[in-house]
């Protein structure tokens, strides 16, 4: 179960009480399926710790994971409507915006997932803070799921991730590299 879709403008409290209240109603009909808890803020990892921090509910299934997104771009929108340099990336962007989140999960002794994360295949720079994510992700024992929105979105949409005439895009190179 998923319990929402970045969930936004709730207020930590609220948020914490809805989830829980989720929480509590799925396991009245089911008691061991895993739940995806996602955070208040869209559910960044870069802004975990300031929008989540009492996001700490109780499950008698023992089977929580809390799920965050994250993005590289200025306002971690995912749009990348400006250039790596406007944005003000860094190869670390990725892993540092990673940070929050993980240690608050290491700090809480709680189970994540990045739901969401992607990078433009425009600039290979963002390949590089693909990459460097994906190794901190590794390092925190983080598995995730790439956003891609395939040919629906169009052939210009930023973070495609299907074949475009017969070729990988640059981020499932980045990626498939990793799982090696």
């Amino acid at each position: 179960y998923d319990l929402m879709n970045e969930p936004h403008d709730m207020g930590a409290t609220s948020w914490a009480t809805i989830a829980q209240a989720a929480v509590n109603a799925i396991r009245q009909v089911d008691s061991g399926h895993t739940i995806l808890v996602p955070g208040d803020c869209w559910s960044g990892a870069w802004t975990w710790a300031s929008c989540n921090s009492g996001l700490i509910l109780s499950d008698p299934a023992g089977n929580l994971v809390y799920e965050a997104h994250q993005y590289f771009d200025r306002d971690g929108s995912g749009t990348y409507a400006n250039s790596y340099d406007t944005d003000g990336a860094t190869a670390t962007t990725g892993a540092d915006r990673l940070k929050p989140f993980a240690n608050w999960l290491a700090a809480n002794g709680l189970r994540g997932y990045i739901g969401e994360f992607g990078a433009p295949n425009s600039d290979p720079r963002w390949q590089t803070v693909l990459d460097n994510f994906l190794g901190a992700m590794a390092g925190y024992h983080l598995m995730g799921t790439a956003w891609s929105g395939g040919p629906w979105w169009g052939s210009t949409y930023p973070l495609r991730l299907d074949p475009v005439n017969g070729a990988d895009e640059p981020s499932v190179t980045t990626i498939v590299a990793r799982l090696r």
